[in-house]
């Protein structure tokens, strides 16, 4: 008997990726925009949101676990 197993493609949304990558940090520590954007675009360097929507989405993210944050994403 074969089995055939079906494995989902994995779309990661705009949500997920920021999701996952504050996942590191805690409540009360510090975000940097910047970081979080580099892990956001080696994640899924095929991501389309553009930097500024997902800084929105980071900040929203952030303050809503009780994170500070950073914006050093244009001092590069």
């Amino acid at each position: 008997m074969n089995v055939v197993v079906d494995l989902p493609v994995i779309d990661l949304t705009a949500h997920d990726l920021v999701s996952s990558a504050l996942s590191k940090f805690r409540a009360g520590d510090t975000v940097s925009t910047r970081a979080a954007l580099d892990a956001i675009r080696r994640m899924d360097p095929t991501c389309a949101d553009s930097d500024d929507d997902l800084v929105e989405l980071i900040v929203m993210a952030a303050i809503g676990k009780t994170m500070a944050v950073i914006f050093d994403h244009r001092s590069r």
